[in-house]
């Protein structure tokens, strides 16, 4: 691939169950692999402007489903995307990496006070679902 996925794509690609929705009303998703004892969460996209997460989530999708030996008797829980608003607002530069004019028209990167991982004391819905997934699942 050279380019990288778009939120939609990433949705429909790894599917999964809802555990929550974006400010916009963006299905949150997270597909599980495996029937281990323990649980392992992984996650890409706190940070929109930073889509090899995607790739990266993809590719552990690939090795877990097609090399089950590597589950180490995990039950993984992919999120192919915690900030599906704002990887949406730079989808102009995904299908141009390395297009710095692409970038810098389409770059985008919320406030530090309206970023996933930093919201907790006064949390956004995408927070507050990660929150709620992370509890629920007591990843090992």
């Amino acid at each position: 691939m050279h380019r990288f996925p778009t939120a939609g794509e990433l949705a429909e690609g790894l599917g999964g169950r809802t555990y929550g929705m974006s400010r916009r009303g963006e299905p949150l998703l997270v597909t599980t692999i495996g029937t281990g004892e323990r649980n392992a969460l992984v996650f890409a996209g706190p940070h929109p402007d930073e889509p090899v997460g995607f790739l990266t989530i993809r590719a552990l999708a690939r090795v877990l489903t097609g090399e089950p030996a590597r589950r180490a008797g995990m039950r993984w829980h992919l999120v192919p995307c915690v900030d599906p608003d704002g990887a949406r607002l730079n989808e102009g530069w995904y299908a141009h990496p390395g297009d710095r004019a692409a970038y810098g028209r389409h770059h985008y990167r919320p406030a530090f006070a309206e970023q996933v991982e930093w919201t907790f004391g006064d949390p956004m819905p995408e927070t507050a679902a990660l929150a709620a997934l992370i509890d629920e699942l007591r990843p090992a």
